[in-house]
């Protein structure tokens, strides 16, 4: 099925709900970088976290109009951006996560999980790089996820960190979105599961914002 296009001062844009439902998306999370990056707490895993939202902010533009909105003037190069730097968001929010570890764990443990996010990150954008699929940033984001629930579990049952809970549920709000994307559920042509994906997106950045207010609000280190 061809992607409906529209055409804007006579530039032909192509899956224009797409790119709106993108434009969407990163307009929020930048207004959550904006918010968090303002917040007074002194703990370096805020800064974690509002990198998230702005390299999220960053490559959901650059994914709408290079990946769609100008796809066909671009080819397959035009979502070599999104799809390779992707793996950078995920990145931020381990970085996040692990810090909480602070004052809980051997600082030995600490740094390893560190090491190995930081690891994990080349390999993943060099298999998305070399074979231009958004596959593998799913996979670096369900690795990533391997490694950060543990924790979050573990400040919650132990510490009743306040706002754990709330990354929980972002991570489980964002489990769903691959079956959308593997199954290519949509409403339409036009709200394509690309769209519908966009939407649960946002119901989990909405869940992992109020997270980072209770957790920074609330941090013990």
């Amino acid at each position: 099925m061809a992607h409906p296009t529209i055409d804007i001062l006579g530039v032909t844009l192509s899956e224009p709900v797409t790119v709106l439902t993108d434009t969407i998306l990163a307009i929020v999370c930048f207004y959550f970088y904006i918010k968090i990056s303002k917040m007074p707490s002194p703990a370096r895993g805020k800064a974690f976290f509002a990198r998230f939202f702005l390299w999220m902010s960053v490559l959901t533009l650059l994914g709408g109009l290079m990946g769609h909105g100008f796809l066909p003037q671009l080819g397959p190069m035009g979502k070599y951006p999104a799809r390779v730097l992707t793996p950078f968001t995920m990145f931020w929010l381990q970085l996040g996560v692990i810090e909480m570890l602070q004052g809980k764990a051997r600082p030995i443990l600490i740094k390893s999980l560190q090491w190995v996010s930081i690891g994990m990150l080349p390999v993943f954008i060099g298999l998305a790089f070399w074979y231009n699929h958004f596959s593998y940033a799913i996979f670096h984001n369900m690795a990533a996820a391997i490694m950060i629930i543990p924790i979050l579990i573990f400040c919650l049952v132990k510490y009743k960190t306040k706002g754990t809970d709330w990354v929980l549920y972002t991570l489980l709000i964002s489990s769903i979105i691959p079956y959308f994307q593997i199954n290519r559920i949509g409403v339409n042509r036009w709200f394509t599961y690309h769209d519908v994906c966009h939407v649960i997106m946002l119901l989990s950045f909405i869940a992992l914002y109020l997270a980072t207010i209770k957790l920074f609000k609330n941090i013990e280190y």
